[in-house]
């Protein structure tokens, strides 16, 4: 059963009071001490062991007790812990404490690297946002279409095809867009939809995006984040989701660390062009090499230099 506390604490005064009894004592004490062995059967000495043994035995009973009711409670606790919104909130505090953990470690992993920012330093050549301007990332990491060159390119394209805008059913895609720069001249130039594939999220989101909400023409635009090689070898998955192939496509590519070579072959197995497409290609002049007179179904039409940019247009057979 279990043990009154009351009566612990009543055994432990007498045996303590028992065991601090001297053993030479006076004359009236030694009188008293027959009583004492009577009562006991045992001397002082084996009585102060006896005493011993007995509060040992019953201080072990009442830590062994007061450790079950701790037990109890600890399992009561547990119980209680795993209430479903209780380890809900446990759950997303763990999730905070993760979060400020890796904002921490990305902030530690960032500190020596230069925040990005933009400038406006490039305008819409021509169309109805003529003059609109376009803000561009304040480093190297992105090299737009010179202005000049745009407009060249643009006039070009609408003598060939004998308009002086873009018809409005036609579909642009811009490749390494950056900061959209030539699809967004292709809307403002009449075109009624234009894609865009940037793979640096960064400029995807503070470049380009932010230049296509300034400008109004969400409803008109589709970005699309990844790799321009990934783009081309799936877009034979999605060509008729999409409205099939293009009719206008400009691939402005980064001149350092880009394979031309495998650009060009990409391009020409992909399903992005048809016969009756139009490519405007940039490209440094060390690379002239890597493209020929035939680009898949188009051929050259028209080959320029602009200082170190070459600009080479293709087009369908029939055009000279």
């Amino acid at each position: 059963g279990e043990v009154d506390m009351s009566e612990v604490a009543t055994f432990v005064k007498r045996a303590t009071t028992a065991c601090q009894r001297p053993a030479c004592r006076s004359l009236g004490a030694s009188r008293r001490a027959p009583r004492t062995r009577l009562s006991t059967g045992l001397g002082p000495l084996a009585a102060r062991e006896a005493s011993g043994r007995a509060l040992s035995s019953v201080l072990r009973r009442a830590r062994a007790q007061q450790q079950q009711h701790q037990d109890e409670e600890a399992f009561e606790d547990e119980e209680a812990f795993e209430l479903p919104h209780e380890v809900e909130n446990r759950y997303l505090k763990l999730l905070k404490r993760q979060e400020r953990t890796a904002r921490h470690l990305s902030e530690k992993h960032s500190g020596g690297q230069k925040q990005r920012k933009t400038h406006k330093v490039m305008t819409i050549s021509s169309g109805y946002l003529k003059g609109s301007p376009i803000v561009s990332p304040n480093d190297k990491k992105v090299r737009p279409m010179m202005s000049k060159v745009r407009s060249a390119v643009f006039s070009m394209l609408l003598s060939r095809i004998g308009a002086s805008q873009l018809p409005e059913q036609c579909r642009w895609l811009d490749l390494f867009a950056g900061t959209g720069s030539v699809g967004i001249e292709a809307i403002s130039r009449g075109c009624g939809e234009a894609h865009f594939v940037e793979l640096d999220p960064w400029t995807a989101g503070e470049v380009l995006g932010r230049n296509i909400a300034a400008l109004g023409v969400e409803d008109e635009c589709a970005v699309h984040v990844e790799s321009v090689f990934d783009f081309l070898s799936k877009f034979g998955y999605k060509a008729e989701a999409m409205g099939g192939p293009f009719d206008f496509v400009s691939v402005c590519p980064p001149y350092n660390d880009m394979n031309f070579t495998d650009l060009v072959e990409s391009l020409e197995q992909s399903q992005v062009l048809s016969a009756r497409s139009f490519l405007v290609f940039e490209y440094p002049k060390e690379v002239a090499s890597c493209l020929k007179e035939n680009l898949g179904p188009l051929k050259q039409l028209v080959n320029r230099t602009y200082g170190r940019t070459t600009v080479a247009i293709y087009g369908p057979q029939e055009l000279d």
